[in-house]
């Protein structure tokens, strides 16, 4: 089976943060330059030119195709890794952005209305900044399938979820989110920074994912809906069942 039939077309870990660094840590440094020699037009330029490379970026890795409809088999559970790229991608953007920002902010020395204004969306893009960060290093968009539940991984938070603890299919998507309906909260666990108890929704993180989210939609809507297919989860027969149950095929 191909790279890119098993879901794995995308950057890798490794070479997304050898991405983030070159790209994203250029945008970092040049921060306090764009603060301390706002005056000046190269760390302004600098921070453009990075900017464009990650629009180019974006739209080099936009070009190469839709996103593959399969999941990487492992033992006991089908993953559906994260877009590394994208995620790193978004990451390495907003330090440019937000020096660019302050470059302007600082400029100003009445500080008026209009300069809190524009203060307080580049402190927004500074959070977008380090959110975008640690997403990154969560690896956000992850999505793993297996015989007794799935696990998601948000931005902040990975949830296990016992099949019997959803109360419907995902809703349909919007802006690549989907929401698994929680009926018992109290089989729901979660871990990480900004783990909350009685979670009543759920997001899963599709469009962040390495896999076609209307795939991974159906897929988990295809398990909720049909609990004899969960046992051979993690195999291939079970990954040739489920592409043959949603008329899929395999390259």
């Amino acid at each position: 089976m191909s790279q890119r039939a098993n879901g794995e077309s995308e950057l890798g870990r490794r070479d997304a943060w050898l991405y983030y660094v070159l790209v994203g840590g250029a945008g970092i440094v040049l921060l306090p330059f764009t603060i301390v020699w706002h005056a000046e037009w190269w760390p302004e330029v600098a921070a453009v030119v990075l900017l464009l490379v990650t629009g180019v970026a974006g739209a080099v890795r936009a070009g190469k195709g839709p996103k593959p409809r399969t999941l990487v088999v492992r033992p006991g559970e089908f993953v559906a890794p994260p877009s590394y790229f994208g995620l790193a991608n978004s990451a390495a953007a907003f330090p440019p952005i937000v020096g660019i920002l302050f470059s302007v902010v600082f400029d100003d020395d009445d500080w008026g209305v209009f300069t809190w204004m524009l203060f307080a969306v580049t402190m927004v893009f500074a959070y977008f900044m380090v959110a975008t960060l640690v997403m990154l290093a969560r690896g956000t968009g992850r999505l793993v399938l297996r015989g007794d539940g799935l696990t998601v991984v948000d931005a902040f938070v990975t949830y296990d979820v016992p099949w019997e603890a959803i109360m419907t299919g995902p809703l349909p998507t919007v802006f690549g989110v989907g929401r698994l309906g929680i009926l018992w909260p109290e089989l729901v666990r979660s871990r990480g920074p900004l783990r909350r108890r009685n979670q009543q929704r759920i997001q899963l993180q599709l469009q962040r994912s390495a896999v076609h989210r209307e795939f991974l939609h159906d897929a988990v809507n295809h398990y909720l809906n049909h609990p004899e297919d969960r046992p051979v989860i993690g195999t291939q027969e079970g990954l040739d069942r489920l592409l043959g149950a949603l008329h899929v095929q395999q390259v």
